[in-house]
């Protein structure tokens, strides 16, 4: 069975965040002449897109990009590698290029036979190093926010044990283990 992972769930994009990825976004697609770009979770949520046209199935597409490189990680450990940082998948029409942003989300890109996969890949490298950037802020709150609540309870718990150790049995009823 495979460990639940918990930075899967204990990031919190918020809207400047999200804003900040669509920027980044944005300035891909007008540099690069791609179609869509957008920002991956590993668990293949779509936190940020941006397109040239409205795509429903990217929500699907999403999903089963964030399987490939969940499958890719797989291939790098059995191949004794750190992992694969890129991911180039070349159909007839479209190509879609792949790049982690820190092993915890995916930037995607597609685009058509068009835009050049040489400038896709400086400019995808470019779009990953603003996206670090990005994604260590959201590490850094969701680190503070998630402390904070823990810090309570420890302190919560604490103070109830002592309460239960230093008891004042006022109903005037002995503890037979006492004597």
């Amino acid at each position: 069975m495979i460990p639940f992972d918990r930075a899967l769930s204990n990031l919190v994009v918020t809207e400047e965040d999200t804003a900040q990825i669509t920027a980044c976004l944005q300035r891909l697609i007008a540099d690069s002449g791609a179609s869509y770009s957008m920002v991956l979770d590993r668990a293949g949520q779509i936190l940020a897109w941006e397109s040239d046209s409205i795509r429903p199935e990217m929500q699907h597409l999403g999903a089963l990009l964030a399987a490939t490189y969940a499958s890719t990680r797989e291939m790098a450990r059995l191949l004794n590698e750190d992992g694969f940082r890129t991911l180039l998948q070349e159909g007839l029409r479209e190509k879609i290029f792949t790049e982690t942003v820190q092993d915890d989300w995916l930037l995607v890109v597609i685009f058509d036979h068009q835009a050049h996969l040489g400038l896709v890949k400086v400019l995808a490298k470019r779009a990953t190093t603003v996206l670090s950037g990005i994604l260590d802020l959201v590490r850094e709150r969701s680190m503070q926010a998630n402390q904070t609540p823990r810090l309570a309870q420890v302190r919560k718990a604490t103070t109830d044990t002592i309460d239960l150790l230093f008891k004042d049995d006022s109903s005037g009823t002995k503890d037979p283990s006492s004597k």
